[in-house]
């Protein structure tokens, strides 16, 4: 009976960490959009404050995620190919958030699970089984009803683009970072990705990360504490629950995105932008349940 209590107080405890993390990703989203739109903040500012308060955060935990070694980003290729395309992806789909609304973008960007399993068939042999290929298709059918309503209301193609290039990238490095997890420390995986996100956002805003109003400077701190909040509910929600159920309960953040952004932010849906959203995640769900 205390085995049965205290398995159940893990899994519950699991599953608070799993729930907090899509309301710290969706959070996010929405407060991007917001200091976009009323205090004028760009991508490269945000995802420099990202950046920034990810290694703050990675470097005090160092005792429980390993040490950190930076000198690997440049020794070993592949973590640095993954913190390049990390650091590239993070300003990229904040600029998505921005031209095409949090909902939209986080639609598109829920399309990743798809991406990771072709590359994962491309770049390590991976082998899919029938379902695998029925449910990509029928991803590929939603980003197509997202895409071809874009194009009936006259919205923005090549942010559209732009958003399923994020996606792309996305599960590009979800295999890179599977295959870096058997030589690479948890630390390091996830400064890599902050060290070039702030290196690239940097160059990018130039002073404009130093001459921000104090609320601009308020919403930017307060995104990035969210998003790296989320990164590290999930990752320990990983200690109490299954790998499965976790990834599943990701693919809820696009669902509420949508919800919080259609209420809090006035954001629009069309009938058929919403039917390839419902594609896209159910496909994805489907992909990951597969996968694990």
């Amino acid at each position: 009976m205390e085995q049965s209590t205290a398995q159940r107080s893990h899994e519950i405890r699991g599953l608070a960490l799993a729930i907090t993390s899509v309301l710290c990703f969706a959070t996010t989203s929405i407060l991007l959009s917001y200091a976009n739109t009323v205090h004028g903040v760009d991508s490269w500012v945000a995802s420099a404050y990202r950046g920034l308060v990810g290694l703050i955060v990675i470097l005090t935990m160092q005792g429980s995620t390993g040490k950190l070694q930076i000198h690997h980003i440049l020794t070993n290729r592949l973590l640095f190919i993954r913190g390049l395309l990390g650091g590239a992806t993070i300003p990229a789909y904040y600029i998505c958030i921005m031209e095409l609304g949090p909902g939209r973008a986080g639609l598109i960007g829920g399309s990743y699970p798809l991406f990771a399993a072709i590359f994962a068939m491309i770049l390590i042999k991976e082998g899919l089984n029938r379902s695998y290929f029925v449910y990509i298709g029928l991803a590929m059918l939603g980003l197509v009803g997202i895409f071809a309503e874009a194009a009936l209301d006259g919205g923005k193609p090549l942010f559209d683009l732009l958003s399923i290039g994020t996606a792309a990238a996305g599960g590009l490095c979800v295999v890179m970072i599977r295959h870096l997890r058997h030589s690479e420390s948890t630390t390091n995986i996830f400064a890599a990705q902050c060290v070039f996100t702030v290196i690239i956002a940097v160059f990018m805003a130039g002073d404009r990360i130093l001459n921000l109003e104090p609320l601009a400077f308020g919403f930017c701190v307060l995104a990035a504490i969210t998003v790296v909040g989320g990164q590290l509910s999930i990752t320990e929600s990983f200690r109490y629950i299954n790998v499965a159920r976790g990834s599943t309960l990701q693919m809820l953040t696009p669902a509420l995105t949508v919800a919080l952004s259609a209420a809090l932010l006035g954001e629009q849906f069309a009938l058929l932008e919403l039917v390839g959203g419902v594609a896209i995640l159910y496909a994805s769900y489907r992909i990951v349940v597969c996968k694990i």
